[in-house]
């Protein structure tokens, strides 16, 4: 079920080295853009996108769902041996469906929003996930993916790693106007609390933290608005992969 695009146009420098197969891993913490970016630099290179957050989200929702306790692994084993999760990759994003349905927006609610912090910090869900994340990229021969250990551990080997970071003041604008946007109730104080916990389980926990990868190039996004951020990017590809 998943979609694949296939590469019309890379740079010059990737096209005289025979680089078909791009791999690109992108990281960072929540609000510093990395989605976004990871999305635009796909459609620019006519590579696949693969949001992995999003399949972090759909396991919260489905956990949510069944009220499980997560200190329960072999109940939560369970459950991930016993999902279907499909991300279609089409013009506009991943679509995610889980179990046969449609869940690409229900997964942005609130209490997954709350959630899936704690719920991706367990071993078990990680490394169900990273197994995945692994398989889908070796299948579409050639990804752009974003996430929060995609340099460190999914894609250790891509051909260029990249970790965007913005101030927490940024961050939490960008969220805060993110979520007025589409129409949530919700306070910046809120989003504040929010981020602020986000940013601590995600550097803390014991499996893949949050941190930059070696080799990767850091991008500070904090003044730059996405056509900028783009460009460094694609400066930063128009280069010998590493």
């Amino acid at each position: 079920m998943h979609r694949c695009f296939f590469m019309k146009k890379i740079p010059a420098a990737l096209r005289s080295k025979g680089v078909f197969k791009l791999n690109i891993a992108i990281d960072g913490p929540a609000g510093a853009g990395k989605s976004t970016l990871a999305w635009l630099l796909s459609r620019r290179l006519k590579l696949n996108y693969l949001d992995t957050g999003a399949m972090y989200r759909a396991i919260t929702l489905k956990i949510l769902r069944q009220n499980i306790n997560l200190s329960d692994e072999k109940v939560l084993l369970d459950l991930l041996n016993n999902t279907d999760l499909q991300i279609v990759d089409e013009k506009e994003g991943n679509r995610v469906i889980m179990d046969g349905e449609e869940v690409t927006s229900l997964i942005r609610d609130a209490e997954v929003n709350k959630w899936v912090s704690q719920v991706s910090s367990l071993k078990l869900v990680r490394e169900a996930m990273v197994k995945t994340q692994r398989k889908i990229a070796h299948e579409w021969g050639g990804v752009v993916m974003d996430g929060r250990d995609i340099g460190t551990c999914v894609l250790p080997d891509a051909n260029y790693k990249f970790y965007l970071d913005a101030s927490l003041d940024e961050r939490i604008k960008r969220r805060y106007q993110e979520l007025l946007e589409k129409g949530k109730d919700i306070s910046l104080s809120e989003v504040k609390e929010e981020m602020s916990n986000r940013d601590k389980i995600d550097q803390g926990r014991l499996v893949s933290p949050l941190r930059v990868a070696s080799g990767a190039i850091v991008v500070d996004t904090t003044d730059l608005n996405q056509e900028e951020v783009l460009q460094v990017l694609m400066k930063h590809l128009e280069k010998d992969p590493g």
